[in-house]
């Protein structure tokens, strides 16, 4: 496993990094999104609301309907789609309520304190990304990199141990979706499709 040998110092989007992985969209696929964000004023999401959207470049071609419909809208959390802006992209938008107790942790920061099935889902999704994993399992698992981080942030390990977590806590304005609608929903699910269990 590669070691951790600098961090991260620039912003990355938190909810592409701990939410979008437990839509089970395994990596390595040619469609992504080009972003996912918490909250959208235009739709009035805000984080509380527990609602993942995920905008991709909207298309057409058989490849990307047909993984609109097995991994997007065929998603047991996915709630809504409609276009955004000129209608050239489109927004997903995927119900967390069945996972409220890790969205509330993700919300404030508190990564190590995902369930366990969560933290599988986002560690598979970056198993196989080389260095990217090793930082995505200290964001989780920090008591394992107390002593790592603690000698490249030059700062006392009790320090660390005492705020608990190695990733800060996500921008709510960065992980807020500016954009129009282009059209309204141009597909729904009924609400008891994603109720919680």
């Amino acid at each position: 496993m590669s070691r951790i040998k600098s961090l991260y110092r620039e912003y990355f989007q938190k909810s592409r990094v701990f939410l979008y992985p437990v839509l089970d969209i395994k990596r390595g696929n040619s469609i992504i999104p080009i972003n996912t964000y918490i909250a959208w004023e235009e739709l009035g999401i805000e984080p509380k609301d527990a609602k993942l959207v995920c905008v991709y470049q909207y298309r057409t071609d058989h490849e990307y309907l047909e993984f609109e419909k097995e991994k997007l809208k065929g998603n047991k959390l996915f709630e809504s789609a409609m276009l955004i802006n000129d209608g050239s992209e489109i927004a997903y938008i995927f119900n967390f309520n069945p996972y409220k107790q890790d969205w509330l942790h993700f919300i404030n920061g508190k990564y190590s304190k995902f369930s366990i099935p969560f933290k599988r889902k986002i560690k598979d999704f970056f198993r196989q990304s080389g260095n990217n994993y090793v930082y995505v399992e200290s964001f989780v698992h920090p008591e394992k990199y107390f002593a790592l981080y603690s000698e490249l942030l030059n700062m006392p390990m009790h320090t660390l141990k005492e705020v608990g977590e190695l990733c800060s806590q996500m921008d709510l304005t960065k992980e807020t979706l500016s954009a129009q609608l282009f059209m309204f929903p141009i597909e729904e699910k009924t609400k008891t499709n994603h109720e919680v269990q």
